[in-house]
């Protein structure tokens, strides 16, 4: 009976082991379905860029698309692996799934609307010209902002004004998916750009005219109907004007835009000095760290608004070593790694000027052409280039550059320095450099 009763126990430990092992796969199964639901995302954006690898430098293997819900199998440097259609596996940029004014796009073809077009150097009429092109030529636009499309011209990239081009990606916000949408997007006016405008009953070319006007004339923005403006006027009557004829003005978020690869790059900004380094002392007693914070805030702004991911090595007052800088840059395999200073001389009459430093040519050199040729529209007198050997150039993987902007210590210079003007200049020539660099 005892060997009866040891062989019923011997049964009932090993069952409960195989009971208690079914509940624990079905537990586990459970939260694999739970895991994979959590982790998964629906593009938000137009479309967005699928490439072999976490970053840049891999190769663009096709793109997803707004609606397209996508399975996370691993992140890397804010990069997500996923899985795509017919079990492909593929790598995005996280934060342009959710971005819904600028999208990794292709280049798409637009074709000239005026005669011997001019084609400029840089986003500005006063830049230098590097031609022009014909009506009815077909050109390749690169990026698009409000008043200025990017067009691969010569095999370099121009700037032509939009409204001298049709075809384009309507440059509209978030309001272009819905017809004739009240101004809740923060849309102000619509000024009209071509002379003999019409203002029609309906949004296409062969509808009842309303009246024709001015180059000049503003109306009230009421919605989008495809790539027509909903407006009203000052009289009180109610018409479409075409969205190629006119820019918009008063927008709350970037106008939509076909963005080069600028808009998948990661980009570290590195504001020189902080904390107990103050760096160079101005003849007003101010402290070349705050500058340097106040510039690098502001290329993060205006380079946001391509849809990058910027980082800042420091967002306030801290001390940061240079080791850390440059490993920073390293540890995430940033694409560029941009350092700003302001320079400074014994004597303060003696220095003047803008720097560009690089160390390695192959890994640096580009980058720093790129950059130091947009300087050369800023208030303060360029000095090119300079190959040196820095530590946070030194000591980084990434292409890196050193930008000294100006003399602290220079009557002339710090004029320009503390200007809000010069800021602003310094902020758009690092952002057009940077989108010929990653073009």
């Amino acid at each position: 009976m005892k060997k009866i009763l040891l062989m019923v126990l011997a049964f009932l430990r090993k069952y409960k082991i195989i009971i208690a092992l079914a509940f624990l796969l079905a537990i586990s199964s459970i939260s694999t379905v739970a895991l994979a639901n959590a982790n998964s995302v629906v593009v938000q954006s137009e479309s967005v860029n699928v490439r072999i690898g976490p970053g840049l430098s891999y190769a663009n293997m096709g793109q997803v698309k707004k609606g397209d819900k996508l399975s996370i199998i691993s992140e890397k440097n804010k990069w997500y692996e996923v899985r795509l259609a017919g079990d492909k596996i593929g790598w995005v940029a996280s934060w342009l799934l959710d971005n819904t004014t600028v999208s990794s796009t292709a280049n798409k073809v637009g074709i000239i609307k005026v005669q011997n077009t001019t084609v400029f150097k840089n986003a500005d009429s006063s830049s230098d010209v590097l031609g022009t092109v014909s009506q009815s030529q077909k050109v390749s636009i690169m990026y698009q902002e409000s008043d200025w499309t990017q067009i691969l011209y010569k095999g370099t990239a121009g700037w032509v004004k939009t409204e001298f081009i049709q075809g384009t990606q309507e440059t509209s916000g978030p309001e272009s998916a819905h017809k004739s949408k009240s101004n809740k997007d923060g849309v102000k006016t619509v000024t009209v750009t071509q002379p003999s405008t019409k203002l029609r009953i309906e949004p296409n070319s062969n509808s009842r005219i309303v009246k024709s006007v001015n180059v000049g004339k503003s109306f009230d923005y009421l919605g989008k109907d495809g790539k027509w403006y909903k407006v009203r006027d000052s009289d009180g009557s109610v018409g479409y004007v075409a969205s190629w004829v006119v820019t918009v003005t008063g927008t709350k978020n970037p106008v939509k835009s076909a963005a080069t690869n600028i808009s998948e790059s990661t980009i570290i900004i590195d504001p020189g000095h902080g904390g107990d380094d103050t760096g160079a002392l101005s003849q007003k007693k101010t402290y070349e760290k705050n500058f340097t914070l106040e510039y690098a805030q502001a290329i993060k702004h205006e380079l946001q608004k391509t849809g990058a991911r910027v980082i800042l090595t420091r967002n306030g007052d801290q001390t940061a070593s240079l080791g850390q800088r440059a490993r920073q840059s390293s540890k995430i395999e940033a694409d560029a790694f941009i350092s700003l200073h302001f320079d400074s001389t014994e004597s303060a009459s003696a220095g003047s000027g803008i720097t560009t430093y690089y160390y390695q040519k192959n890994k640096d050199g580009k980058l720093a052409k790129d950059i130091n040729d947009q300087l050369k529209s800023v208030q303060i007198k360029n000095k090119g280039t300079n190959q040196k050997d820095l530590y946070v150039l030194h000591y980084n993987s990434q292409p890196s550059v050193l930008l000294e902007l100006g003399y602290i210590n220079s009557k002339s210079d710090y004029k320009h320095i503390t200007s809000e003007k010069y800021k602003e200049q310094i902020a758009k020539a690092v952002t057009a450099g940077l989108k010929n660099y990653f073009q």
